[in-house]
């Protein structure tokens, strides 16, 4: 697909979209702040069917405000990440869902924005016209790290910044055009060349264990990764602290499928010094059985 077409295409995706929301403050404001990047683009370039388009909000206070109005009353701002945690010491009795919602909040960074649910997400009802048809851009589907709308809209909602802090958590280089109703489609050479071969870059992440997993996922769809973009993620994960659950569940913040949360859910009833290879291997195991391997278009 040719540039002038995926920049007709996005934009007439969002104006649609956005005259879904009826704050029209909010609506003008979103739209000032819009950024589209990720697998879309890619997508739209191959000339195959868009998952999701991925909804970035440059101006963090209008990212809490766009949450706020898909999902009231759940939002966390990571800039009031104390204030959660001193509401959940001053509590008188600490139950297991108190120990869960203490965790959520010390991943919570002050940077980020993540919704105040269980950790395998919620699927919405859907509302439909009298002609039995599903309204359009309503909520369907909540992870903590995303609001999943109905036609084909994910507004991201863990990464909010100018166009360099948001792509600077990017793992893989493809991924990195982008769109903006101010300019456009913008694209870089190395992003085209990388889209062109299919042939994984690997830039960098502050999650490389989910790069490790979503790696997975492209090589399936017929991407090819030599071996020194592999040990880039594998050198990086070498130096986490994965027996920290902390750690653990923040590195798996890119992969919103079920049984990566109940992992998570499980090990928080071990201690540190519990958790052994063998101990974990039995535990995945345990736990991976009871979930049949995921689509492969759901890891974004």
């Amino acid at each position: 697909m040719q540039v002038k077409t995926i920049n007709r295409v996005i934009s007439e995706k969002l104006k649609e979209w956005l005259l879904s929301i009826r704050d029209l403050s909010l609506r003008e404001k979103v739209k000032e702040n819009i950024l589209v990047s990720g697998g879309c683009i890619t997508s739209l370039f191959q000339g195959v069917p868009v998952n999701d388009f991925d909804i970035y909000i440059q101006d963090m206070d209008v990212l809490v405000a766009l949450a706020e109005y898909y999902c009231p009353g759940k939002v966390l701002d990571g800039r009031k990440r104390e204030e959660y945690l001193n509401s959940i010491m001053s509590a008188y009795e600490i139950d297991d869902n108190m120990s869960m919602m203490a965790v959520r909040y010390k991943t919570l960074k002050e940077d980020q924005v993540k919704l105040n649910i269980f950790s395998t997400g919620e699927k919405k009802q859907l509302v439909k016209d009298i002609a039995g048809t599903p309204i359009k851009y309503q909520v369907a589907f909540l992870s903590q790290n995303a609001i999943s709308l109905t036609d084909d809209i994910q507004i991201v909602l863990r990464f909010s910044g100018d166009v360099e802090k948001i792509h600077s958590t990017f793992d893989f280089i493809h991924a990195t055009n982008y769109f903006t109703f101010a300019g456009g489609l913008t694209t870089n050479i190395e992003a085209l060349q990388s889209i062109i071969t299919k042939t994984l870059r690997y830039q960098g992440s502050l999650y490389p264990l989910t790069s490790v997993i979503r790696m997975k996922k492209f090589i399936q769809r017929g991407w090819t990764v030599n071996a020194g973009e592999i040990l880039k993620m594998l050198f990086q994960v070498s130096e986490l602290d994965l027996k920290d659950i902390l750690v653990l569940e923040e590195q798996l913040i890119g992969v919103d499928v079920a049984y990566f949360a109940k992992l998570i859910e499980v090990l928080k009833d071990y201690k540190r010094d519990q958790i052994t290879n063998s101990m974990l291997a039995t535990l995945i195991d345990e736990v991976f059985n009871q979930y049949e391997e995921e689509d492969p278009n759901l890891i974004q």
